[in-house]
């Protein structure tokens, strides 16, 4: 019973959470400037094909879903390039330890792996960015601490993909529409609601309990 309640409570929370961007959250006029989409870059292709075989047939939607975020980030930052190639690499590794670990808490998988496979590459600075970036980008409140500018930014840019739009942080929606128009999903939101039943078959409580893992308030 007490499962059942968490899974409850759970779903009303994200609900209510949810309920509220769509409205009382109007677009920012802050961020109603040219939109640059991003498509391509040949720091995240040449990380991203390292897992390639690992991610298998759900690569084009990971994909997909990278570069969307890293298009929300960019503007919501207003394309600010300092640390954007750690930007770009924690978006690779962000969620990769649902196919590396082949688990739905997949933040300490993917934020480790992640520090392992750049360590030659940061600065112990840059390395610190890249594990808050992975570590808190599903985080509901905002994250307070050393360069909470960009953490933010990744944060919101992935609630914004992960909903669909429907969290926007005021991100207007005919640029998510432009966004989505320009990179296709390629079933990158079908595997979010799949890849659990996939694991673990019909295990709903450990799925729902896995997943409440890697919010953090």
């Amino acid at each position: 019973i007490d499962q059942i309640m968490n899974i409850v409570n759970i779903t009303l929370i994200l609900t209510t959470i949810v309920t509220l961007f769509i409205f009382l959250f109007p677009e920012s006029n802050d961020l109603k400037y040219d939109l640059s989409i991003i498509k391509s870059s040949d720091l995240i292709e040449k990380y991203l094909r390292k897992y390639e075989d690992v991610i298998g047939d759900d690569l084009p939607g990971y994909r997909g879903h990278i570069y969307r975020v890293l298009t929300y980030t960019m503007h919501l930052l207003h394309h600010d390039d300092n640390f954007k190639d750690v930007i770009e690499l924690s978006l690779v590794y962000h969620d990769i330890g649902l196919w590396t670990s082949k688990v739905l808490s997949y933040l300490e998988p993917s934020s480790e792996l992640a520090k392992k496979d750049t360590r030659s590459l940061f600065t112990l600075e840059e390395s610190e960015l890249l594990f808050n970036c992975i570590y808190w980008h599903h985080k509901i409140t905002p994250f307070n601490g050393q360069h909470e500018k960009i953490v933010n930014a990744v944060r919101k840019a992935d609630w914004i993909d992960a909903t669909q739009g429907l969290v926007h942080y005021g991100m207007p929606r005919k640029y998510i529409k432009e966004v989505n128009d320009a990179i296709p999903n390629n079933g990158f939101h079908y595997t979010l609601l799949t890849i659990g039943s996939r694991y673990y078959g019909y295990d709903f409580i450990r799925i729902v309990k896995e997943l409440s893992s890697i919010l953090k308030w």
